[in-house]
C-alpha cells in the first residue's frame, strides 16, 4: 500500500462525511478535502497499519493458518477486500 494514498475504507468514510456536510450545510467542501479527510481517518484509526499487518501475516503464514482454520483465513481475506486498497485485492 502506498503511504500517500488513503485506504478504500477511509475514502468511503470521507466521501460519506463530505456528502453529509453538503446535505446539511448546502455547500460541499472542495473535492481535495475527501482525500485529506481520508488520510486523517487512516492515521487516527491505525487502519492502514492494521491492514498492512494482516496482509503480512497472511503472506507469511497464510498456508499454515489455513490448514488449521480455513474459515479464519477466509475472514481475514474478506476483511482485506473490504478495508484494504485495490492493490491488495489484485494481489490475492
Amino acid at each position: 500500500m502506498s503511504p500517500s494514498k488513503p485506504t478504500q475504507a477511509a475514502m468511503r468514510t470521507a466521501t460519506s462525511i463530505v456528502e453529509t456536510m453538503a446535505a446539511h450545510f448546502g455547500e460541499a467542501p472542495p473535492s481535495s478535502m475527501v482525500a485529506y479527510i481520508a488520510s486523517i481517518i487512516d492515521r487516527q484509526t491505525g487502519l492502514r497499519e492494521i491492514v498492512e499487518l494482516l496482509e503480512s501475516i497472511i503472506a507469511e503464514a497464510g498456508d499454515l493458518i489455513e490448514s488449521r482454520s480455513p474459515e479464519l483465513v477466509a475472514q481475514a481475506r474478506a476483511a482485506l477486500r473490504h478495508y484494504g486498497d485495490e492493490a491488495a485485492r489484485q494481489a490475492e
